[in-house]
Parts: C-alpha cells; sequence; structure tokens
C-alpha cells in the first residue's frame, strides 16, 4: 500500500504492519538522509473519508516522533526534507505508534541504536480525514519547492555552529603582526568580518533559512 523513496537508493516498500492502522519502515544510516518521498503504491486507495499522517524517529531518543506531513487520496504522494544536521527537538507525539506486539515502536529503535547500527523509522497512520487535516494545520508553512518544514532545530546547537564559522572564517584570513606592545600575535582584516557578517545576513534570508536554519551551516 505504501511506498518510501530515500535520495539515492531504491524504494522501500517493506514496512511492517504494527496494528491495523500504522505501519513503520526502517531506514537505514538515517544520518546521511537528506530527502525522503512517501507515496501510495496505487495498490488500494485510503478508504473514503480517511487519509494518513507521516511521523519521523530519530534512534537513541525517547518515545516521541515528529509529524512530517500528510497523504490522502488527492494528494497520494510526498517528499520531506530532512537535512543532514539530525540533532531535532522532537514533537510530542508519543502515544501515536503504541505498541508492536511485545515491542513498542520506540523499544526497537532504542534497540537498533544500543547495536550500534543507526536505524531511523518513518511511520504512517492511517486517520480519519479530519483528523488528517487537524495535523496538518499544525505544520510550518511550506516552502516554494513543496518540501516540510516539520523537522525542529536547536538553537543552541545552531549559534555554536555559527560562531565555528565565524572564527574558522576569519582565521583563514589572519595574519602574521609584529610588535603591539611585545604581545605579538596575528591580524585578521576588518573587510573579513564584514564580509562574513554580509554573507550570513544574505544566507539567513533565503528560504531555506527560514525552514531550517541548520540548513544554511
Amino acid at each position: 500500500m505504501f511506498g518510501v523513496v530515500v535520495a539515492g537508493r531504491l524504494v522501500q516498500t517493506n514496512f511492517k504492519q504494527i496494528d491495523p492502522t500504522k505501519y513503520i519502515f526502517d531506514l537505514q544510516d538515517p544520518q546521511i538522509i537528506n530527502h525522503i518521498v512517501v507515496f501510495l503504491t496505487g495498490v488500494e486507495p485510503f478508504p473514503p473519508g480517511y487519509g494518513a499522517t507521516v511521523h519521523f524517529y530519530w534512534p537513541g531518543t525517547s518515545s516521541s516522533w515528529i509529524l512530517l506531513g500528510v497523504l490522502t487520496n488527492d494528494k497520494p504522494s510526498a517528499i520531506f526534507r530532512l537535512g543532514t544536521k539530525k540533532t531535532l527537538s522532537h514533537a510530542n507525539t508519543a502515544a501515536l505508534f503504541g505498541n508492536s506486539g511485545d515491542m513498542s515502536m520506540s523499544d526497537h529503535s532504542a534497540l537498533q541504536y544500543e547495536n550500534v547500527q543507526q536505524v531511523a523509522q518513518l511511520g504512517v497512520s492511517i486517520e480519519p480525514i479530519d483528523a488528517v487535516y487537524t495535523q496538518a494545520s499544525t505544520l510550518p508553512p511550506v516552502g516554494e519547492k513543496g518540501l516540510s518544514a516539520a523537522i525542529a532545530w536547536d538553537p543552541v546547537e545552531f549559534a555554536g555552529r555559527m560562531l565555528e564559522n565565524f572564527v574558522n572564517h576569519c582565521l583563514s584570513f589572519a595574519a602574521p603582526m609584529e610588535g603591539y606592545g611585545g604581545w605579538g600575535g596575528n591580524f585578521i582584516p576588518q573587510k573579513a568580518v564584514n564580509d562574513w557578517y554580509n554573507k550570513m545576513l544574505a544566507k539567513l534570508s533565503t528560504d531555506s533559512a527560514k525552514q531550517n536554519p541548520m540548513s544554511i551551516l
């Protein structure tokens, strides 16, 4: 019924059905995943009055899932941008994918994480169409390219990476300076600082940065 394509990989249709309305896909090496396409295969449409919500689970975290978007019979496919930076703050949808037999969705992910091999999960939940649209209304605005902005970003990590970027940029222009009260040291041209500032402002004004500022670093 469902298929998943991770950019650069083969189509996945090997979902696990954990109850009559919930399905999961295991995603190998999630740290290098950038885009995911989720779609109905066309074998079977949603029942009348139903659609599905699509969620992402990062390995080794608590029982929390991130809402990526929705699928309906009128919109049977969607592409979601995860980005290459996976420090995520999870939306509180922990109870959505309850239990899978003797093992919950979160237990399954934690087990994979403990075994070193990182495996993220993508969950699909079939729900009444009104509930699907209600959840869709909580998502951030979609950018011009139709990519979901559902992945949250950590402002503390962003600040750290931005400062690291600034320091590395400035040090690349550093030149030895003699004297200066006997201390010596390096000189960084003011133009290097101004150039970094102007380029960073330009990047922050892009649609990509508005969806996820981490994407520009």
